[in-house]
């Protein structure tokens, strides 16, 4: 995932223009943006191309607002289904009951 931080997104109008600015940038097919407000972020879902990247950021700058992309932590994982994934495993007592032994939230 790509995320844009745009500081300058303060109100649905801010958001309903680059929504529009968006929408003009011809995405490739399947590529979707969510655009949250409260967090002034732009997002794009998935692994997703530089071109991709280029063409959401033009389209946020043409739209008047400043675009910081960065991505999200999340894609980055090389390993595991989740966020806790590339946490240390502790060894653990095989004696302890089966909800002590995960090593991770989601097994």
């Amino acid at each position: 995932m790509v995320h844009f931080n745009v500081p300058d997104m303060t109100c649905g109008g801010c958001a309903q223009r680059i929504r529009r600015a968006i929408a003009q940038a011809q995405l490739p097919a399947g590529v979707e943006v969510e655009i949250d407000v409260a967090t002034r972020q732009v997002r794009v879902p998935g692994q997703v191309e530089d071109d991709t990247v280029e063409l959401v950021r033009s389209a946020i700058e043409r739209a008047g607002y400043k675009a910081d992309a960065a991505v999200s932590p999340a894609s980055r994982r090389t390993t595991g289904g989740c966020c806790c994934a590339s946490r240390p495993v502790t060894p653990v007592d095989v004696d302890q009951d089966g909800a002590r032994q995960t090593s991770s939230c989601c097994s």
